[in-house]
């Protein structure tokens, strides 16, 4: 960054309104000087800021810090950020005490350093063996710039003519990410310029795509392709790979298979008598028009997740007539801020200062992430007496509950149907974008606590037996939980994958199943953050852990590894049994797709983020078979 006088006086301007905690961080990181810390850390103080605390300082300290950077970057900067100095100067910037524990993650979350080798790198692969990963979004991606990094041979399928994945496909109205901005990235690729606290879904799928191209990783993509079937071939020690694209159909090898397709993928339509029937236009969130005009017409939606809460707020002024069909309310939270619009002072530096990115996005994760742990864990005794499970777990359920009773009036019939049944968790959190409760208020908004009876051709038969005449039917009805169902996966001697988990997917860590050698599935059953983060933090472990497998199958010599079944139980039991402690477990009136057909719980993993990001630093040896 050039540091001429223009450069100089817009960064100090932009400094006097920045964070004093992280500004801290940021100079002591400049100098490689501790002596930072002793020097500003008394003089600052946090409050909240939820989810995060913000540092404030008084104008003499502020203008201080200011300086002080301005000088410290026009001089020479330390390579890397040594590892005491973090320790001493991450309190500050996050604002509160850190466990020991946890640095060596927030070094990686914080994009400080690049994930850190475990297992000794003393042997390499063949250089003919390659890693085929089905799925071009972000946790594809993230595997194929591990790969890239470990020198191993890659090649990606994707069913889509773009990357991106879900935020390539999905385009209804009001999309945006409920997650904040700062942190849903990877941690090696840290965008400092975020237009919204929660960008809208073109903004994310620019990021994705921007990966994509300063990584080269269209290259490696064999788009349009959609990867059907999988065979694991004994004698090869590889899988064989059928996929159908524009040249028609193809069998091809690879030595692993990466699935990352996510589990989200057929949109589900409910089972609902006279759909077909409805002679307006009916429309699935996730097969959205973009050509679909709203304006002036007499709309209802069915749903009431996060997909419908979105496109209500965006689509509430340009309809005459919007009724909402509500199966089951969530709790949903209100927005923290006035706008969610990131602040110029914050874009500036995020672009210009070096290293105040890496922090902000740090301090992002910080506040989202294990603090928030003791929301999802149930206190017994708490529990007998409330609907909430805990006494962290209330204090959401009474943020939720005030933003329910200021919005609707206490007690009122449309307070009393939007508010759940269960604790705060049972289902997913619902970020208000706005202008969600707001809208349910409005003269021509009507709210139905209860799915339909049935379509007709002419709109929607109620509950209670009253005909809507509708011109659009908009079906928020989510997606099929799928664990890979839509591919056909064979494994040793043809077992199944489908017939090895029937309704109740389980799997070891790295998406390892018995029986399924060389295969790593990314969000597997059990492996998706429930309590904190995002996404983004699973992917990134997911991708170190699978490393470190390959560099223990070159270690030792062998073509193929496979979790034992002792340690596969044995892992998927201690899942189950941390689960019993947890809202999932303890909310049986919340229809959630967390839970399989067979009543487990699938999707969420019951630990802490640094729990998971431990036990999956390196393969434990004796857990796997390698031939």
């Amino acid at each position: 960054m050039s540091t001429g006088i223009t450069v100089d006086c817009d960064l100090r301007t932009h400094l006097l309104q920045a964070d004093a905690g992280v500004l801290v961080a940021v100079l002591a990181q400049l100098t490689g000087d501790a002596g930072v810390v002793d020097r500003f850390a008394g003089r600052i103080s946090h409050v909240p800021d939820p989810p995060e605390q913000l540092g404030v300082a008084d104008d003499d300290t502020m203008a201080e810090l200011a300086d002080a950077i301005v000088v410290a970057m026009s001089g020479p900067r330390p390579a890397d950020i040594d590892p005491e100095l973090f320790e001493r100067v991450a309190p500050v910037a996050l604002g509160g005490p850190v466990g020991d524990e946890y640095f060596g993650l927030l070094l990686e979350q914080g994009g400080f350093q690049p994930t850190q080798p475990v297992l000794p790198r003393t042997s390499k692969l063949p250089p003919d063996f390659r890693v085929a990963i089905i799925g071009a979004g972000m946790a594809g991606m993230t595997a194929a710039l591990a790969c890239a990094d470990a020198g191993i041979d890659y090649e990606i399928y994707d069913r889509n003519d773009e990357v991106g994945g879900t935020w390539y496909t999905t385009v209804y109205p009001g999309l945006g990410v409920d997650t904040p901005s700062a942190y849903y990235s990877l941690s090696r690729d840290i965008n400092g310029d975020w237009s919204s606290y929660y960008p809208m879904g073109d903004e994310y799928q620019r990021y994705l795509e921007s990966i994509a191209e300063a990584n080269g990783l269209r290259a490696h993509i064999r788009f349009s392709t959609e990867v059907t079937a999988l065979r694991w071939d004994e004698e090869r020690a590889q899988w064989e790979i059928r996929a159908t694209g524009p040249d028609g159909d193809s069998i091809n090898q690879a030595n692993v298979v990466v699935p990352a397709v996510g589990y989200l993928n057929r949109p589900r339509w409910p089972d609902l008598e006279g759909r077909e029937s409805f002679g307006g236009i009916s429309i699935h969130s996730a097969l959205w028009d973009r050509e679909l005009d709203l304006t002036g017409k007499r709309v209802a939606i069915i749903g009431a997740g996060c997909t419908a809460v979105q496109i209500v707020d965006a689509t509430v002024d340009q309809v005459a007539h919007l009724t909402v069909f509500q199966r089951q309310p969530h709790w949903v939270a209100p927005r923290r801020r006035l706008s969610d619009e990131v602040p110029e002072h914050q874009r500036w530096l995020g672009t210009h200062l070096p290293f105040y990115a890496n922090w902000t996005r740090l301090k992002s994760f910080w506040g989202t992430a294990d603090n928030n742990y003791p929301v999802i864990i149930r206190d017994p005794e708490w529990a007998a007496e409330h609907l909430s499970i805990s006494p962290a777990n209330d204090r959401l359920l009474q943020i939720c509950q005030g933003y329910i009773d200021r919005t609707f009036g206490a007690g009122s019939e449309l307070a009393r149907k939007v508010t759940p049944d269960f604790a705060p968790y049972g289902k997913r959190i619902i970020r208000d974008p706005g202008g969600y409760y707001a809208a349910l208020t409005r003269s021509h908004v009507d709210v139905e606590a209860a799915e339909p009876l049935r379509v007709n051709e002419t709109g929607i038969v109620t509950a209670d037996g009253r005909q809507i005449d509708l011109d659009v039917i908009i079906y928020a009805t989510g997606y099929y939980l799928d664990f890979l169902s839509t591919m056909d996966i064979s494994g040793r001697d043809g077992v199944r994958l489908a017939e090895v988990w029937g309704d109740s997917p389980a799997a070891y860590r790295g998406g390892t199943v018995p029986g399924f050698p060389n295969l790593f599935i990314s969000s597997a059953p059990n492996y998706s953050p429930g309590h904190g983060a995002g996404h983004n933090f699973g992917v990134e472990v997911f991708s170190h852990y699978v490393m470190e497998c390959l560099q223990l199958l070159a270690n030792r010599g062998g073509r193929a590894i496979e979790v034992t079944p002792v340690a596969h139980e044995g892992y998927v039991a201690d899942i189950d049994a941390t689960m019993a402690g947890t809202v999932w477990c303890h909310t049986p009136t919340a229809h959630t797709y967390y839970r399989s057909g067979g009543g487990r719980i699938v999707t969420a993993f019951p630990y802490r983020l640094v729990d998971v990001w431990h036990g999956h630093r390196a393969p434990v040896e004796s857990d796997f078979i390698v031939r």
